[in-house]
C-alpha cells in the first residue's frame, strides 16, 4: 500500500508537482507555426500530461491559497424595507 500522508506532507507533494508541471510545461510551450519546443505539433502528447497534472494537483491547493483571504462575515445591518417594492427588484 502506499504511504500516509498528513495534510501538510500532502500539501507540499501538490506543490512540488504544480511546480514541476509548471518546468515541463515552459518545456513544452509553443514555439513557432502550432509547433512545440519539441519539435511535435503543439499541444503534444507532454503537453497535455502536464497540464493534466497541474490541474489536479492544483485543486489541493485552493484551499491553502485562499486561506490567508478568506474573512469572516461580518453581521447584515438591517436595512428599511419599502412594502410598495417587491423583493426582486429592490
Amino acid at each position: 500500500m502506499g504511504a500516509l500522508y498528513t495534510s501538510a506532507a500532502f500539501r507540499e507533494y501538490a506543490r512540488a508537482q504544480v511546480a514541476y508541471a509548471d518546468i515541463l510545461l515552459t518545456k513544452h510551450a509553443e514555439s513557432t507555426l502550432s509547433l512545440c519546443r519539441c519539435g511535435r505539433l503543439h499541444p503534444c502528447d507532454e503537453h497535455q500530461h502536464w497540464l493534466e497534472m497541474r490541474t489536479h494537483f492544483r485543486q489541493f491547493l485552493v484551499d491553502e491559497q485562499y486561506s490567508s483571504e478568506v474573512q469572516q462575515p461580518s453581521r447584515p445591518h438591517p436595512t428599511q424595507r419599502d412594502p410598495s417594492r417587491p423583493d426582486d427588484l429592490g
